[in-house]
């Protein structure tokens, strides 16, 4: 088992807390994780500031930003902070981590505690919403309403400024505002990873969600001391509230006082999504198991499933749908049947269906790139033809609404299938000042999968030591270092104060190998992974967690989360 030491702390939290989960498994972190103490030791020995601070605490940077599809909603902005900026953070959170999780821990009604995971695919382990429906069908047994909230545009509402007062108190933060307060440097470092703002967390690391945890949790107290509310009363799934009232405040009692513990900490609620309920409000459990149920087996001949059950599956699947609008129970149900999809005796009839599923529903662009590669490794027959031109037709339409995590999907698809495409088709992402695309495309073009000449002037105006502190430094370090840029000079990188530390030991975090190999591994880890989040789960409906990451390896599956 791993030594839980600060450092291996920090190394999880670089190596599997820093690109969001909703990228391509092509992204990756283990170099930098290797040579954190080089690279902060490097770091550590630049000359201070006049007023005698670490360098580092002026070192000011912007994430590389994408969009990803939700179910039923816009897309949500996700974040990949500048590997420095991570690397500080993570280093912040890591020295204080047991604090930090005690403090978290003090909330009686949190269904997300902080549990960090020394072996799994994240950092931090990930809370499932089938907690929040068990809380609320128990609920129904004994209370005649509830009250259901969530925080408006949690991460991207934080104020950063809130942080120390989530972990030191308010008034004890507003008075000793010095980063010499580990609360105030966090507060510190999360600015300047945001070009010097104060509000907001990027979405997708684990660093953000270790501290939305520990400001939801202060959130938490307060409402208990307000409505003296406990574990029996009240839930909280990451800012998702569910309360109730064992003395009959009502409804709007129980909501004026939620709205103003978050105004506590400068946010406040989604209206949109604010209510009352009566207890006899039908929950939605149960629809997991009628989306499994018409899953076929495997013939009686081999693994092979025939193509025409997985059709009558999809259609019962389509009907659930109908039934659960709100749900996103086809995603979940084709997370499910990944193994059967996989193996129907008819690919071609099944690639189809698949891209259909994908155009009424964005959120399943990783699912099927997933399954076109999964059934290229497992039988080498995946309709090239077929998916160059839906990609051709369909690259152009995102690029015009900016939907930038889909076109990283399908960009990640095409090399993998080395795929080749018009760069005519291609012309709308050039105008994109997106990092993910720019890198992909060049990486592509690198490889001869581009017929035609790319433009490139739009990204390559970052290949300066500007252009490594801002939204484009992942295409300006990444491009130049593996060689994607034909005499591109790599002088503004070696010569930058902070990222000299990064090129001299050939930290990369492009590797086009990575992520579905075969079937059987990817079945076999996420197999390990529920498995794991069962446990969890027993251990959060028995209020025994405080230990499960000191004690144990633990993981959880994130697949489930469907909604």
């Amino acid at each position: 088992m791993t030594a839980k030491t600060k450092s291996e702390r920090l190394r999880r939290l670089v190596s599997h807390g820093y690109f969001a989960p909703e990228l391509p498994p092509c992204f990756v972190s283990e170099d930098l994780a290797r040579y954190r103490k080089s690279i902060l030791s490097g770091i550590d020995a630049l000359p201070v500031t006049r007023r005698g601070d670490p360098a580092h605490y002026a070192f000011i940077s912007e994430p590389c930003w994408f969009y990803f599809p939700r179910f039923g909603k816009e897309d949500r902005r996700h974040g990949v902070p500048n590997p420095i900026a991570h690397l500080l953070l993570s280093r912040a959170l890591a020295d204080n981590y047991v604090d930090l999780r005690r403090k978290a821990r003090r909330s009686k009604f949190t269904l997300s505690p902080p549990v960090f995971d020394w072996s799994g695919s994240r950092a931090l382990m990930r809370s499932n919403v089938e907690l929040r429906d068990d809380f609320r069908v128990n609920l129904s047994s004994r209370r005649e309403e509830y009250v259901a909230a969530d925080v408006r545009a949690f991460f991207h509402s934080i104020y950063t400024h809130a942080i120390p007062w989530a972990i030191h108190g308010k008034s004890f933060a507003k008075r000793n505002r010095t980063p010499t307060h580990y609360g105030n440097l966090i507060d510190l470092l999360c600015r300047n990873a945001q070009d010097g703002q104060t509000l907001g967390l990027p979405v997708g690391p684990d660093t953000s969600r270790l501290i939305a945890e520990v400001v939801a949790s202060a959130i938490d107290e307060t409402i208990e001391q307000r409505l003296g509310l406990g574990a029996r009363d009240a839930s909280r799934y990451i800012d998702d509230y569910t309360l109730s009232s064992p003395n009959g405040a009502d409804g709007e009692e129980l909501l004026a006082a939620l709205r103003q513990s978050v105004a506590l900490f400068e946010l406040e609620l989604n209206s949109g999504k604010s209510g009352i309920f009566p207890t006899s409000y039908r929950q939605t459990t149960g629809w997991q198991q009628a989306a499994r149920a018409h899953l076929p087996s495997s013939s009686s001949s081999g693994n092979s499933i025939e193509a025409v059950r997985l059709q009558h599956f999809l259609y019962q699947l389509g009907l659930v749908c109908e039934a659960h609008p709100d749900i996103n129970v086809e995603k979940y149900g084709l997370q499910y049947a990944r193994s059967a999809l996989v193996n129907a005796d008819n690919w071609k009839t099944l690639l189809f269906s698949l891209i259909n599923a994908y155009r009424r529903n964005p959120s399943l662009v990783s699912l099927l790139v997933e399954a076109c590669l999964l059934r290229q490794a497992a039988h080498g027959d995946v309709q090239v033809e077929v998916l160059v031109e839906f990609i051709e037709n369909r690259v152009p339409v995102l690029a015009r609404a900016n939907r930038t995590g889909e076109i990283i999907w399908f960009l990640f698809l095409s090399i993998r299938l080395n795929l080749t495409l018009s760069s005519l088709r291609l012309m709308p992402l050039y105008s994109i000042e997106n990092s993910f695309i720019g890198l992909l495309v060049v990486c592509m073009d690198s490889r001869g999968l581009i017929v035609g000449a790319v433009d490139r002037s739009v990204w390559d105006r970052s290949l300066s030591a500007d252009g490594l502190r801002s939204p484009m430094w992942f295409y300006a370090y990444e491009a130049v270092t593996q060689g994607y840029i034909p005499g591109a000079n790599d002088s503004f990188i070696t010569q930058d104060t902070y990222f000299q530390f990064l090129r001299r030991r050939r930290v990369q975090f492009l590797d086009m190998t990575r992520g579905y190999s075969s079937i059987a591994s990817t079945l076999r880890g996420l197999r390990n992974e529920n498995e794991r989040w069962r446990r969890l789960r027993e251990a959060l409906i028995d209020e025994d967690f405080d230990d499960l990451d000191e004690d144990e390896e633990y993981d959880i599956f994130d697949d489930m989360d469907v909604y």
